[in-house]
């Protein structure tokens, strides 16, 4: 009867442990990249209908575009007095602005007298404006939803 040798044993054990071990390893990623390329493929859908018109800017909140300009247009050091307009028109952003500008209850009639000049400071204010006042009607409708209903007190019929 064979008997295997100590090293050939340690041999076939160390390869079975590495077979196992990459076949659990491709197993494991496989699942892994499956489940990754779903939100990707659902957000790349999500995203075609939002930059292909400025009508369909209207579906998100104005905080939320505010939020997403104040991303795109970070003030370095040393620009806050950058006149921004021509970079906003340049991007095709600016009637994004003035679209905010017209729907916002928000007064930033201080900051932007007109929307063909404005600092790159004063832009970044008034977005912070627009979006704390939308964010406070926000919140004003959900706390009214939240409200309990007035009690009516039964009237009783003599």
């Amino acid at each position: 009867m064979y008997k295997p040798t100590p090293l050939l044993s340690y041999f076939w054990g160390l390869f079975s442990g590495l077979i196992v071990s990459a076949f659990l390893f491709n197993s494991l990623t496989q699942t892994e990249v499956a489940s990754e390329q779903i939100p990707v493929e659902a957000e790349q859908n999500t995203l075609t209908p939002v930059a292909t018109s400025v009508a369909d800017a209207p579906t998100q909140s104005l905080a939320s575009r505010a939020e997403l300009l104040l991303k795109y247009y970070t003030i370095r050091d040393g620009a806050e007095e950058t006149n921004l307009a021509p970079l906003l028109q340049k991007n095709g952003h600016l009637e994004i602005f003035r679209q905010m500008l017209q729907q916002s209850t928000a007064d930033v009639s201080d900051l932007i007298q007109s929307t063909q000049s404005f600092t790159a400071a004063q832009f970044y204010a008034s977005l912070v404006r627009i979006k704390q006042k939308d964010e406070e009607q926000q919140a004003k409708a959900q706390l009214e939803l939240l409200k309990p209903a007035p009690v009516i007190p039964a009237v009783s019929n003599p």
